[in-house]
């Protein structure tokens, strides 16, 4: 894809509506363990637009819940920089096109008082609506706290349009 199709697709979104989650696809890529090491975790989410063009929010809600679908407590870590936080424009993600954002954790016991908490799902909720996807995780934090993970903005992918 050339550069300027791809800056076009990271642009702001001017007069395009915000994306419906009846019109997005969810799915999960591990990367062949390319999240593993170091007692950590995590998974590559991505967001297909199978509708006409919208936009995302760059950081938009994910929960982690459990067998009986109940939320689990772990929470996104702030992101770093500016506080309360960096501005993030929302991501352009034109029809057939997708987005993605990794979310990553602590998989070990390294605390001095660890607490596990184990997942089997992640919903991501767009405007009213939510996507959801399995999920393998057991995470770790701090006993008494809840764990936490790390959301990188979504950021649109390189690649073509479905036909």
């Amino acid at each position: 894809m050339p550069v300027l199709a791809m800056l076009l697709l990271a642009a702001p979104a001017g007069a395009l509506p915000p994306c419906r989650a009846e019109q997005l696809a969810v799915s999960l890529d591990g990367r062949d363990g390319e999240f593993n090491g170091m007692s950590h975790s995590g998974t590559e989410l991505s967001i297909r637009n199978t509708g006409p063009d919208c936009t995302l929010v760059a950081l938009p809600v994910v929960q982690l819940r459990d067998a009986r679908n109940r939320v689990v407590p772990a929470i996104r870590q702030a992101p770093r920089g500016m506080h309360p936080g960096p501005v993030m424009v929302p991501v352009r993600l034109a029809a057939g096109h997708r987005a993605a954002t990794e979310i990553r954790w602590v998989a070990g016991p390294v605390f001095p008082h660890s607490r596990r908490v184990r997942a089997t799902r992640i919903t991501v909720k767009i405007g009213t609506g939510k996507l959801s996807a399995p999920l393998t995780a057991t995470l770790y934090g701090n006993a008494g706290q809840p764990a936490t993970f790390e959301q990188t903005p979504m950021h649109a992918m390189e690649g073509m349009a479905a036909d």
